[in-house]
This record gives structure tokens, sequence and C-alpha cells, in this order.
């Protein structure tokens, strides 16, 4: 993690830069860490180690994904609902259903710390790429971060070093906890045994697809 949030804080192109009087971009907030997204704008995001694998891919069996996702792409015309984008390859261009994304909020009180389920997303690969920039960064992309960020949200080069120095901030926020997945905005499409109110303790993770416990 460390690493990652070093490499992060590299990506700002000027650091000793004054940070603009007004900004579109939120700054970070301490006990409940949610952002916006729909059409025209996203911010970058990055999820901490501890929570990798652990998501509704990692943790279903294929077909039961396939039920969650294939809808919301094709409700959304299978469009990226953020920039409009036709889902496609990137290696050929050919169509393809966009990626299918899970929007998190990180809620923590006195006694517990909830990664808990907002929504699901159809988003293109640039779009999505922008909610993953830990594994953007290790793939040498900060290149394509930055051009997406300018091209959906009309944002300058201050706003978006501003929001990847949020966005190394919120990593390093939420990387302190051992978080609970709560997933009960499912109730009723989903099952998973032994947990029939959808909320996974943290500690559980480990054995329903977290990668992090496993290397």
């Amino acid at each position: 993690m460390k690493r990652i949030f070093k490499s992060l804080r590299r990506w700002v192109t000027r650091p000793d830069r004054p940070k603009p009087a007004e900004s579109k971009v939120p700054a970070v907030k301490p006990m409940v860490d949610s952002l916006p997204i729909g059409p025209g704008l996203i911010y970058p995001d990055v999820l901490p180690e501890n929570v990798w694998g652990s998501n509704l891919r990692g943790i279903l069996p294929r077909a039961d994904w396939d039920r969650l996702r294939i809808p919301v792409c094709e409700a959304a015309g299978m469009r990226c609902e953020v920039c409009g984008q036709p889902g496609h390859d990137p290696q050929t261009g050919r169509p393809r259903r966009p990626d299918c994304h899970e929007i998190w909020h990180f809620e923590v009180t006195s006694t517990t710390a909830v990664q808990r389920l907002a929504r699901l997303i159809a988003l293109c690969v640039d779009c999505h790429r922008l909610q993953h920039i830990g594994l953007a960064n290790l793939r040498g992309e900060e290149s394509l971060v930055k051009m997406q960020l300018k091209a959906v949200n009309a944002w300058s080069n201050d706003e978006i070093d501003l929001a990847l120095e949020n966005a190394a901030e919120r990593l390093n926020w939420r990387s302190r906890y051992n978080w609970d997945l709560d997933l009960s905005l499912l109730a009723g499409k989903l099952q998973i045994r032994g947990y029939p109110c959808l909320v996974i303790a943290a500690k559980d993770r480990r054995r329903l697809g977290n990668s992090y416990f496993t290397r």
C-alpha cells in the first residue's frame, strides 16, 4: 500500500503549486467516504489492499455475477453511464458489453468500519480504469488516467492533480481499517451461504475471494 500511495503522490504534476481557490473536486471526508459518479462526472478512486478481490465478481459464481451485471449493462444501452462511449474490447475495438463496476461507500463509526455496496454501474474501459488507479499505476497508465479525467470532467491540470492527491489520501485513510462488507443492497437478488443478511465480517473475507490474504 505504501508503494502505491507514494506513487500516486508522484503523479501530481506540480507538488509545490498553490491549490485552486475554487475547485470542483471535493475534499476527503474523514468518517463517511463516498464520491458522486454519473453522466459527465467521475473521480479517480483506489481501494486498499485488504479488500482486493473481495468483490462481487470474486465472491460469486460466474453465473450469479452474470445475472447481476448483464441487466445493468443492458439498462444502460450497452454504453458507459459516465462518458456515453459504447462498450468495446480495448484490444480489438470490437463491440462488447461495458464493464459492470461496484460503487462503494466506506463508513466508520465508533464500533464498525463498513464497506457498503451503493450501486452497480456500467463503465467503459477508460472510465473503469479511473476507479482502479492503483492498478493503473502498476500498469504505467498514468497518462491514460489523466487524459480521461480531462476529457470527461473538463478539468484543468490543477484540478486533476488535486483529485489525485485526494485519492491518495483516501487510500491512506481506508487502509487504517479492516472493513466489513455490506451487500444488503442486493437483498432478494443474491444469496451467500452463511450470510442471510448479506453482511460479511472483515475476518471472514479471506475465504470469500480476498486476494490480499492469499498471496
